[in-house]
């Protein structure tokens, strides 16, 4: 664990935590593109669709780099668990 500072691992939970919202935000994301469907708002739904899909792919981005940081600091990888 030579490479791997408090800071590091205090950023690496900052980012667990930020991955546990961009989930949250997916869930309400496809939920309002739900709701705008149902009213026939086939542009708006597909709006909050997109928002939907670009936050799953941000968590995706964050997961990799949690995972990075447990690699560097000799953890087990955070999404293999």
């Amino acid at each position: 664990m030579s490479n791997c500072s408090d800071g590091l691992l205090e950023i690496r939970e900052a980012m667990k935590r930020e991955m546990r919202g961009e989930a949250a935000s997916r869930t309400m994301y496809q939920d309002m593109a739900g709701k705008f469907k149902h009213l026939g708002e086939e542009g708006y739904s597909d709006i909050f669709t997109l928002l939907s899909q670009a936050e799953q792919m941000h968590k995706q981005v964050i997961e990799g780099l949690i995972d990075a940081i447990d690699l560097r600091c000799g953890l087990p990888v955070s999404s293999k668990k």
